[in-house]
């Protein structure tokens, strides 16, 4: 797997969900005003963050992983191939 593409696929999708983060906290103003309440688009920013992070590490490597199953199993594929011929062949 490459881990260099992988940690980039995460840190833009990082970039992307903290910047939903930040505009849904402005566009939804809270109308409670609470102590709790205080700092929502800090906490929205880092929750939109984290999860872009996660689904974009995640998808990234669902997507290597794809591709080196794709790769193995073409090699069986041809490997098969080379056997049954082989063995056509033999029976000739």
């Amino acid at each position: 797997m490459n881990a260099k593409l992988i940690v980039f696929s995460g840190f833009v999708t990082a970039f992307v969900g903290a910047g939903i983060g930040f505009i849904t906290a402005n566009l939804l103003p809270c109308p409670y005003t609470s102590q709790m309440y205080k700092g929502l688009e800090q906490k929205y920013t880092i929750v939109g963050a984290v999860a872009g992070l996660l689904i974009g590490s995640s998808q990234e490597m669902i997507r290597e992983l794809k591709q080196e199953r794709d790769a193995e199993e073409e090699l069986l594929r041809d490997l098969n191939k080379a056997i049954h011929s082989s063995t056509d062949q033999k029976k000739l």
